[in-house]
Formats: structure tokens, C-alpha cells, sequence
């Protein structure tokens, strides 16, 4: 029998029912989520506070439900391969699965297990999730070779296609995992991005650090849509303006949710960007944070995902130079002010989510939140 599209939406709000209750500090899951995440995630408390309860995707519209139904694939089973940049990932990640098949196996990351086990262990108890015709696993491995195969007795033109795998991770493990599939696999990565701050001439810039603060600080940068870079319209001076309330803000946030540890490689990735930024332009360095300003760009550098922000100034004509080596990484640009920068930025990376700053990390539950994969 084919599955239909109200049993597909069905099993998506039990997703995010679950997730509510993960949302929930009350709830057995919930005080669950709390005392395992700050080990596992790298967060703080106070990290883990702010993505368990304002991060989790637990209020979408209609439009947004029907929406993610409508862009996911159709198929018997999905296979979910999770990463670990993102504590709260595994809610998306199930729902598009679920909207896609039946039956859904999940892969947690190895390094922070405990939203997607909290989430299948929620949803194989649910009732309503299994009478939309759906079941939920978890797994250690996903077996690849026979992941798209019917079973015996399965088959037949009315049926659904074999199988999807999901991948999220990075660019490494997207292409290992699609070389290894067997036939009868579509395959959907999502793979290594990063999040694009875009400053235009109309934008307060102490309303505008502040939004860029609100977006760094949620899973210490690590998500696909956190902004790591900056690109501020008009001279210098306006730049290095908004650079240093950015400094401001994220020193005043860090105060209130602090940044998790670093380990001695992140660390020394904060120490090699310090240094460079110190030779060609101004770095300031806060409460768990960086802020590095290159007045002249003739290139833009990467800095590490540990609240360090790169701030550059730039124009609409300069900016297709400036993000041509990394157009194909833009997951998210967050605009403040329109104009002609904006465009700009959004020409150069026309698949990229587009948010109003201090919305960036908090994207519509409309399907898979990296719009770069078909």
C-alpha cells in the first residue's frame, strides 16, 4: 500500500511531540537530555539550557509541516547517519526521515548520542507514531550494502521505492558513505557549512552585533547555519565599528550562557587565527570569544567554530571575489539592512537559507535545514 501524505505527516508531528518533551526541563526525557548533554555535547548548563529550550524545532506552522512533507522523497526506509556538531540536529533529521519512509534507522553520532536516543526511544513508544505506519531503530551501523534491497515478499508496482540514506557529517564522510551504498539508494548529504553575516549600510550596529551574538552563541558556533564570517558595507570604520560591539555583545551573552571547553587543538586554532588577524588588522578577545577585523580584505580567512568571528569590510562589488572560494559552503546568510551587499551575498549563494539576523539558528521546520542538497 502506498503511503500517504496525512500518515507521513502524522509521524512528523509525533517527532516533534517527542521533542517537546525533550524541550520540557518537567519531563522524565527532559531532565534526561539535561544531565547527559553537557558531557557528551561540549556545551556548558547554561549552552545545553539555551538549545533544549529555544533551539528545539517544537512550535512549527502548518505551512512548515506541509512544507517539510512535501520536500522530502518518498521511499520504504530511511537510513539517518548523525553527526555531532549539533546537539538538537536529530529532531530535523528524524522528521524528514519519517516524512520519507515508513520505516526510519537511525545512526547516532558515537560522541553525543543522547537527543537521538531520546527521540527514538520516545517515538517507539508512541502510539499515534505507529499507528501512522511507523517504526523507528536505532542502530551502530548502517548496513549499506542491502540498504535499498526488498525483502522477501516485498516488491510489486504499488510499492515504494527501496531506500534513502541521510548523511549528515562532514564532506569526508558524505562521500565515503555514498561510495559504499548499494543499488537501490538515493543518497541526500549534507556535508560541511558554515553561516554568512551580512551588515548593510541601512542596519543599527549595535542592533546588528547584538543579532550576530544571539546567532554565534547557540552550539558555540558549531552548526552549519552559525555565522562565521562577517561582511560589513562601507569604509573601514564602519567595520571595525561593528566589530567592536560585536565584541561587546558576545562578551555580555558569554556572561549569561558561557562557552563550553576547548580541547588543545581548538585552542590552538584560536591561537594561529589571533595571530594573523594581530598582523593584518585587530582582534578582541573576551569572555569565551574572538573577534578578528580585516579593514582591507583581500581574501577572507576562516576562523575556528569557537566564537571566533571573522568581521570584514566589504562592498556589493567586492563581495562576489571575497565569497567565491567559499560559496559552496554558505548554508545561511543572515541579513541586517538590505542593500546592494545583501544581493550581493545572496546572488554568490543562491541556495543558502536567508534569514533576518538573530534568526539565523532558528530556521522554519520546513525540511532539511542545508537547502544546498536536492
Amino acid at each position: 500500500m502506498m503511503d500517504d501524505g496525512a500518515a507521513r505527516r502524522r509521524r512528523v508531528e509525533r517527532a516533534v511531540a517527542a521533542a517537546a518533551r525533550i524541550a520540557d526541563a518537567r519531563d522524565p526525557l527532559g531532565e534526561e537530555a539535561r544531565q547527559r548533554l553537557p558531557s557528551t555535547s561540549g556545551l556548558s548548563q547554561e549552552g545545553v539550557e539555551l538549545a533544549l529550550g529555544r533551539h528545539l524545532e517544537i512550535a512549527p506552522s502548518d505551512r512548515e509541516l506541509d512544507a517539510l512533507v512535501a520536500a522530502s522523497g518518498r521511499a520504504r526506509r530511511c537510513h539517518v547517519v548523525l553527526a555531532a556538531n549539533v546537539c538538537t540536529a536529530p529532531l530535523r533529521a528524524i522528521a524528514v526521515a519519517a516524512a520519507t519512509a515508513p520505516e526510519v534507522v537511525v545512526r547516532p553520532s558515537r560522541r553525543d548520542p543522547v537527543v537521538a536516543e531520546l527521540l527514538v526511544r520516545a517515538l517507539q513508544a508512541d502510539e499515534g507514531f505507529r499507528r501512522a505506519g511507523g517504526t523507528i531503530a536505532l542502530v551502530a551501523d548502517i548496513a549499506l550494502g542491502g540498504a535499498g534491497a526488498p525483502a522477501a515478499g516485498e516488491g510489486g508496482p504499488g510499492d515504494l521505492p527501496g531506500a534513502e540514506l541521510h548523511v549528515y557529517g562532514s564532506d569526508q564522510t558524505v562521500a565515503t558513505l555514498r561510495a559504499q551504498v548499494g543499488p537501490g539508494v538515493l543518497v541526500r548529504g549534507h556535508g560541511a557549512g558554515l553561516g554568512l553575516a551580512v551588515v548593510g549600510l541601512s542596519a543599527n550596529l549595535a542592533e546588528a552585533a547584538r543579532d550576530i551574538a544571539a546567532d554565534v552563541v547557540p552550539f558555540d558556533q558549531r552548526g552549519c547555519l552559525s555565522p562565521r564570517f562577517v561582511l560589513v558595507e562601507g569604509p573601514a570604520e564602519r567595520a571595525e565599528a561593528l566589530a567592536r560591539a560585536l565584541h561587546e555583545a558576545l562578551d555580555a551573552l558569554g556572561a549569561r550562557v558561557p562557552r563550553g571547553p576547548l580541547d588543545g587543538a581548538a585552542r590552538a586554532e584560536v591561537t594561529m587565527y589571533r595571530a594573523t588577524l594581530e598582523a593584518v588588522g585587530s582582534f578582541w578577545e573576551g569572555r569565551g570569544h574572538g573577534v578578528g577585523l580585516d579593514p582591507a580584505p583581500r581574501s577572507l580567512l576562516l576562523p575556528p567554530a569557537a566564537r571566533v568571528v571573522h568581521v570584514a569590510a566589504s562592498s556589493a562589488e567586492a563581495a562576489p571575489a571575497l565569497l567565491a572560494p567559499i560559496r559552496g559552503a554558505i548554508t545561511a546568510i543572515g541579513a541586517g539592512g538590505a542593500g546592494p551587499l545583501t544581493r550581493a551575498a545572496a546572488a554568490a549563494a543562491p541556495r543558502a537559507r536567508l534569514s533576518a539576523l538573530g534568526w539565523m539558528q532558528r530556521p522554519p521546520l520546513d525540511g532539511p535545514v542545508d537547502l544546498r542538497t536536492p
